[in-house]
């Protein structure tokens, strides 16, 4: 497990939280719309980093995986599957604290390296939350 977090540590995001204000274990918890009636989604953000960009202050939330990936596929593969989870912390964040987020990053750890991947298309998976939310809920 040591290797691990020593492997975490040389991602280029953790770096970027390194020299910023950041927050660990963050929970996050939010309805997901204005709607009285909706559904509210929760979790736990293990990195949420304050960017302040040319465009104005934004979140990027890091999920840490520890799978193990034999490839390229297999990272894309396991990706994908994290995207709603990541769009779900992205829109929590996002409708509790008024700030947009910028990006969401997977970190898969390894004892050889940490590689980072983008949740692709965060707005579209944002608006997948939230649709799912309110149909499983029955709004």
């Amino acid at each position: 497990m040591d290797a691990l977090v020593r492997s975490g540590l040389t991602a280029d995001v953790v770096r970027l939280a390194a020299v910023g204000r950041h927050w660990r274990e963050l929970y996050v918890a939010a309805p997901v719309d204005d709607d009285p009636d909706a559904p509210v989604i929760e979790g736990y953000i293990d990195l949420a980093v304050l960017d302040d960009g040319p465009e104005g202050p934004g979140l990027v939330i890091v999920d840490y995986k520890t799978d193990a990936v034999a490839d390229a596929d297999a990272l894309a593969a396991k990706a994908a599957r994290y995207r709603l989870q990541g769009a779900t912390y992205a829109l929590a964040a996002e409708r509790s604290t008024g700030l947009p987020v910028r990006r969401v990053v997977l970190c898969f750890l390894a004892t050889d390296g940490t590689t980072e991947v983008d949740v692709t298309d965060l707005a579209g998976a944002m608006i997948e939350v939230r649709t799912t939310a309110r149909e499983l809920a029955g709004v």
